[in-house]
């Protein structure tokens, strides 16, 4: 039987991929940060390119340089109130809310020790290396509800972009058309407001909580992705959790990992072309 380019590719590259140096520190992180997980009851799936290299690559996607994890509302709120008591001493959890460098809605348990500068936005930053965390929320059951929910969403997403605009990442190849038309007309825009993204952060935490998902038939991962509720499934398609190969150990996905990918990335075993397989661009620093 003949072997299609893709597949071949595809083949040749799991066979001949190590992982670099900053792989193999984050996934001393995620082994760490998994033990207390199951130790302190706290559910967790990989989600977007974390479980796509699982599932492609039985491990990292080879230019991948980030983990990615996302949480059960509950879940995650349980991590992040005992996560100070928990975590060993080079590990950190960073939010919105304390008094860091970190700007993202989203948590991320950092390594202290490691750096790693990005050259993705307008300005060049250190940030420490990391592993985000992502809330799972819910999403209201009448459809007019979801309509207007939605909508109120992205307003205060748009509206946090603008006021952290020098941290966008503008190198990300996979934006839609009309936000790389928004970035390209605010960059021009002569009347620009600085607003304090934390305050709309509040807002964003405020309104995704409206909807627990426990009373949801959804899961809605929404600040992490360039597209607004790509990442929106039924719980069902989560489940209970499904251990997948990850380097050299297993680790916990949705349960129908193959809807999930299909659902976020198409034909999710298609290579993307060879100049957009690095779209971080972060160049890794030891301390």
């Amino acid at each position: 039987m003949q072997i299609d380019e893709n597949t071949r590719e595809l083949e040749e590259l799991n066979a001949s991929k190590k992982m670099n140096e900053v792989q193999v520190y984050m996934l001393d992180m995620l082994k760490e940060l998994v033990k207390l997980f199951d130790e302190n009851g706290i559910r967790y799936y990989m989600i977007g390119g974390t479980i796509l290299g699982a599932i492609r690559h039985k491990g990292y996607i080879p230019w991948d340089d980030d983990i990615d994890l996302a949480l059960p509302r509950r879940d995650y709120d349980k991590f992040l109130k005992i996560a100070k008591k928990v975590l060993p001493e080079n590990l950190t959890l960073r939010t919105y809310y304390d008094n860091s460098y970190h700007h993202y809605y989203f948590a991320r348990v950092v390594d202290t020790r490691y750096k790693i500068i990005r050259q993705g936005s307008l300005k060049e930053r250190e940030e420490e290396l990391w592993i985000d965390l992502f809330p799972l929320d819910g999403l209201p059951r009448n459809g007019f509800l979801q309509v207007v929910h939605k909508a109120r969403l992205l307003r205060l997403k748009l509206l946090y972009h603008f006021a952290t605009f020098d941290k966008v990442n503008l190198l990300r190849p996979n934006r839609p058309l009309y936000q790389r038309i928004i970035i390209k007309l605010y960059m021009n825009w002569p009347f620009k407001r600085k607003r304090n993204y934390k305050e709309i952060l509040d807002k964003i935490d405020k309104l995704l909580k409206k909807y627990p998902p426990e009373r949801s038939d959804y899961y809605m991962e929404f600040m992490g992705s360039s597209i607004p509720f790509r990442e929106t499934c039924l719980k069902e398609q989560y489940g209970k959790g499904k251990l997948y190969d990850f380097e050299d150990t297993k680790f916990m996905g949705p349960v129908d990992a193959e809807f999930y990918l299909s659902h976020v990335y198409g034909d999710y075993m298609q290579l993307p072309p060879k100049d957009k397989r690095n779209y971080h661009a972060a160049k890794f620093v030891k301390i």
